[in-house]
């Protein structure tokens, strides 16, 4: 289990959101192994919750957006939107599940799966990003 979150961060469109601190980690099943990137590291199936706030910086009316990725792909179930104009703040928001077939051990022939949040909207700042990551089962 590990809960991660950010605050006040500018992310590009497209971009990878990064998360500065560790609320909770528990067990070695979830890791924060890169500012971007959560770690899952047994096989199960994985409740991913994230909510977020977000201020549109850019000129005009914009879609503004979140999507999980597993291991590089985007999940269709796993995204959010929402149009503001400049300087609007909007939440945005997903709880999904993410299956992970092997464990992550010392073999070679294993690796980890692999999760993140992407900025799928415009430009933004990100008042706040939290991700909350449980094995349930």
């Amino acid at each position: 289990m590990i809960e991660v979150y950010s605050n006040n961060i500018e992310v590009t469109e497209g971009a990878a959101i990064p998360f500065n601190n560790v609320t909770i980690k528990k067990g070695c099943t979830a890791e924060l192994s890169a500012p971007a990137t959560i770690q899952l590291n047994k096989c199960g199936v994985y409740m991913v919750s994230c909510d977020a706030t977000a201020v549109n910086e850019g000129e005009a009316s914009e879609t503004l957006g979140i999507q999980l990725t597993k291991n590089g792909l985007p999940q269709p179930q796993a995204q959010a939107s929402a149009t503001g104009e400049t300087g609007d703040t909007v939440a945005l928001g997903f709880t999904t599940l993410v299956q992970v077939a092997e464990n992550n051990t010392c073999c070679c022939c294993t690796s980890p799966t692999t999760i993140q949040v992407l900025n799928s909207g415009a430009d933004a700042t990100l008042t706040n990003i939290n991700v909350s990551v449980t094995k349930i089962c």
